[in-house]
Parts: C-alpha cells; sequence; structure tokens
C-alpha cells in the first residue's frame, strides 16, 4: 500500500469554525455513501493523506483448456474480455476465446463466447448449452460462434425502470461495429437494431480524429477493438457506452502530436436503441504517446454507490517488449468519476504484474466487468492471467468493501479533516472505518452557516477497532434526524486509523 496523494494544507481549525460559509453550494449528500478517492468531500486536511489499497488476490477460479479454448489443440489458450453478472443466488459469467494458432478476427469459425456459471462466486461450472457444435456435437459452454459478435459481447442486467420482460438482459458486441442485443433470461439473445450504433461514419470521428488501421484513410475506423460497455446509469437517467478508439496523441496544450494513442469514447442514449454525443472520456490530461494507453475500462457503477462510476482499465505500455512475441506489457489501474464525464486515473497500478513472469504481457492481468460481493465484508474481481500460454486462467481477487482508497492517519497525533459544506437526509452516520489497537475516530459537526459548533455533536464517542458499517455515537446517541437538512460541516478527527466511506443512513 503506497500514499497516492499526500494533502497538508495550512490552516487553523479554531479560526475556521469561527467563520460562517461563504456562498458555497453545499454538496447534498442525501444518504448515498461517498467513498474516500480523494478530497472531494474536504474543504482541508492536516495530517491525512489518501492510500490507495491493492486486492488481495485468492484462488484460481476457472482454467481454460475445453478444447474451443485453444490449448489442447494448440498448446496455449486465448481468452478475454470477461463480464461477471450478480443475481440472487446466482452469479453469471460470459467471456471470448480464440480458437486457432493465429488469430485471424474476422474469422467466423475462431471466436466464441463462452458462457459460465457460480452458487458462490467462487467455483465455476460450464453448463452444457447446446447450442453451437463444436468438434461433432454441441456438449459445450458455447453461446455464440462467429467474429462479430463473438469478440467482446458484453451484456449487463438492465436495473432501468419499466424495462420490458424480454430485454432485462441487454449487451452489446462487435468488432469495428457495435450492435445491441435484448434477452428474458440472459441465454436467447436477439438483435434490437439490425443497423450498428456506431460503425466508424460518424462525423464525430473525423471531428476527434479518430485513426483509421495502418493510418490509412480507405481503410475502416481503429475503433470497437476491446470490451466495449454499455449499463444503465441510474444517477444520470441514461444509459452510457464506452468503447475504445484509436485517438491522435497530444501535447499539453492539446495539440495533436506525432502518434496514437489507445483510448476510450462514450456516447448516451434514453432507449438503446438511438445514441448520441460520441465524444473521447475527459481524463483531465493529454493524451501522449509515450504514456500509458487505456486497453480496457471495466467501468461500472459502484453497487453500494451507485453515483461513482469505478474501473480498472488494462494499461498498456506498448512500446516495451519483455519476452517472447509479446508487443508491449500491460497492468490493472484504477480510475473513478463523480459526474460520469471526467474522470480520474490513479496514481499507481491496482495490480502491477508482479513476480510471476507470466504475467508481463500484453494483456496481463485484465480484468473482468462486473464485482461481485462475496462477503458482507467482501467483494470478489476476477482477472485473466497467462495469457497466451499454456497455463492460462482466471483468478479471483478481493478487496474490503469500499476499500480501494482511505483517508489515513498515522499514529498519534494522527491529523484533522474538516469537509465542505453538506446536507444529509439520513437519521446515522455510519463509517467504513478501521484502526490499529493505538488509534481512534473522533467526529464533530458544525453549523456551516453560523461557524458554530452544533450542542451535543462537538466531538463523538472514540471508536477504535475494524467495522465496514460503525454508526457514530455522541454520548451513546446516534439520532441526527434533528440535523438532517441543515447545512453542516464534518470535523474527523483520526490517528493510526484508514477511514474508507461514510454516509448519512435512513
Amino acid at each position: 500500500m503506497k500514499r497516492i496523494s499526500s494533502v497538508v494544507l495550512a490552516w487553523v481549525f479554531g479560526v475556521m469554525l469561527l467563520q460562517p460559509a461563504r456562498a458555497v453550494e453545499p454538496i447534498n449528500l442525501g444518504d448515498q455513501r461517498e467513498l474516500m478517492f480523494d478530497g472531494h468531500l474536504f474543504s482541508s486536511v492536516r495530517g491525512l493523506s489518501f492510500r490507495q489499497h491493492r486486492p488481495v488476490e485468492r484462488e484460481k477460479t476457472l482454467d481454460f483448456s475445453a478444447p474451443w479454448e485453444g490449448r489442447r489443440p494448440f498448446g496455449f489458450s486465448v481468452t478475454g474480455y470477461a463480464t461477471v453478472l450478480t443475481e440472487p443466488g446466482r452469479f453469471r459469467m460470459y467471456y471470448a476465446s480464440w480458437y486457432g494458432h493465429r488469430l485471424k478476427p474476422g474469422d467466423p469459425e475462431q471466436q466464441f463466447t463462452g458462457y459460465c456459471e457460480s452458487r458462490d462466486g467462487i467455483h465455476w461450472e460450464r453448463p452444457k448449452l447446446g447450442r453451437v457444435q463444436f468438434d461433432g456435437n454441441k456438449q459445450n459452454n458455447i453461446l455464440f460462434q462467429g467474429g462479430s459478435i463473438s469478440h467482446n459481447f458484453a451484456p449487463f442486467i438492465d436495473t432501468r425502470p419499466g424495462v420490458p420482460d424480454d430485454e432485462k438482459y441487454k449487451a452489446v458486441g462487435g468488432n469495428g461495429k457495435a450492435y445491441v442485443f435484448g434477452s428474458p433470461d440472459g441465454i436467447e439473445w436477439r438483435k434490437l437494431r439490425e443497423t450498428p450504433i456506431v460503425d466508424g461514419t460518424e462525423k464525430a470521428f473525423d471531428r476527434y480524429g479518430a485513426i483509421h488501421w495502418g493510418n490509412n484513410p480507405a481503410n475502416p475506423r481503429a475503433i470497437l477493438d476491446s470490451h466495449n460497455l454499455a449499463f444503465w446509469d441510474s444517477a444520470r437517467g441514461r444509459y452510457v457506452f464506452f468503447f475504445r478508439a484509436h485517438l491522435p496523441a497530444l501535447d499539453r496544450a492539446g495539440r495533436e502530436v506525432k502518434g496514437t494513442v489507445r483510448s476510450v469514447m462514450m456516447c448516451t442514449s434514453k432507449d438503446f436503441r438511438e445514441w448520441s454525443g460520441i465524444r473521447p472520456i475527459d481524463l483531465g490530461v493529454p493524451r501522449q504517446a509515450w504514456r500509458t494507453g487505456l486497453y480496457t475500462t471495466s467501468l461500472q457503477p459502484y453497487p453500494r454507490a451507485p453515483h461513482m462510476l469505478v474501473g480498472f482499465p488494462l494499461l498498456t505500455i506498448p512500446r516495451r517488449p519483455f519476452k517472447g512475441d509479446s508487443f508491449g506489457m500491460s497492468e490493472t489501474g484504477l480510475m473513478y468519476s463523480r459526474d460520469g464525464e471526467r474522470f480520474t486515473l490513479a496514481d499507481e497500478s491496482l495490480m502491477p504484474p508482479g513476480r510471476d513472469m507470466r504475467n508481463w504481457t500484453k494483456h496481463g492481468n485484465m480484468f473482468a466487468w462486473g464485482l461481485t460481493q462475496t462477503a458482507d465484508d467482501e467483494l470478489s474481481m476476477y482477472y485473466h492471467q497467462h495469457d497466451h500460454q499454456s497455463t492460462m486462467h482466471l483468478k479471483r481477487a478481493t478487496i474490503r468493501v469500499d476499500g480501494f482508497v482511505s483517508l489515513h492517519a498515522g499514529r498519534y497525533p494522527g491529523g484533522e479533516a474538516i469537509s465542505r459544506p453538506l446536507v444529509f437526509s439520513g437519521n446515522e452516520l455510519e463509517l467504513n472505518v478501521a484502526t490499529g489497537a493505538g488509534g481512534g475516530v473522533r467526529v464533530g459537526l458544525v453549523d456551516a452557516v453560523t461557524g458554530q459548533v452544533i450542542p451535543g455533536l462537538e466531538a463523538s464517542d472514540e471508536f477504535y477497532g475494524d467495522q465496514v458499517a460503525h454508526v457514530v455515537h455522541w454520548d451513546g446517541k446516534k439520532d441526527l434526524s434533528k440535523v438532517a437538512g441543515r447545512v453542516v460541516r464534518l470535523k474527523l478527527t483520526l490517528y493510526d486509523a484508514d477511514l474508507y466511506s461514510l454516509r448519512f443512513r435512513p
């Protein structure tokens, strides 16, 4: 674990409390959970830092050894672009596999969409679907065969209110052209429109300089050749589609320079049929050819705070061959957005290649789309290892719920953080927090309009321990309903502690 940013601001708490809030729009928290990705929630921080945490590697969950996954006839497996869906009592996985010694993306005989199921998110099985014939029989888990769909078929469960039963499951798929699909059960799929929703002819690609393959204008656009993703963004009331595009590199002034970059574009829709607003995602920094490109994003609404989009992008360093025929190498990063438009890429990797030399490859540690909660305090994540090798497999990693980044305090005296003015609607303050044996956390509430402490809420009972849902008490009392709706500030005092998230819950 390392610090991804250190914020030490000169500030005197006693003076600040005496100053009423100026004309600053308060943050409307409602009862939503806020994760400690950065200093968004705070006006000042002293003696604390934001520390990123890496997942813990667990067991191998799926060995890609089936004949249609390439290993038996060719000695190595090629799989990728996994999608994991969570349903009551069941987890479902879709993934791409390639059969052939040399991949030919246009050859429908070489590409498949595989399907697996699990009851616990740990042990996975290949059900016999009886849909696609391979080597003389249909006793396999192949859902689709064919390059235009199977290359990157990516389903999701549509949570939009009022969605028709026969479109409960939706998906995007297609290499070079993106099509949309619907299904009542996640197995039987149909196109929702015959024409692609994106095919490279849109004027936006000229506007943003999207590259043609080989930089030849006679060739199709270099787009959609990765794990492209769509989902219902409930916080903003829209469907959103994130897809790969090769774009010109930019200098710090935003001018085009020599070189191209693997990047990501997006567009939105109200009905999943008609899409508009194609544009590159905003990472807040220029696209620089010598830096990492975005091979995938794995962007998704965070289940415990769906207004936040989180992603685990495969970050590719294209000009750094390591061994064998691998052209470039990759590792998995962390990215997030609070508004669905502007994204932050964390300064350090979430899952580096590590000591296993077989992960120092072009597609090393590629994360699946979909976070699954496999325990009350645990999220599971899945990723491919040993790309293009005889030992290729899918592995599981776990991380504490909300545990990607924490507001961290060292030993006593630790530090303090003051929030921006905010309004909440819940009745209790819940913290996901852990301390050392000698650590502690206290919370105070201040009226942001008058700058005065709120009587009885100056400093909470000190907490020490490790809980993902600790309810804060003041002199043994936890009810904050009389303060709900007022513009307040939080004062957090921490030492030898990590705060992962907070929420004013009903």
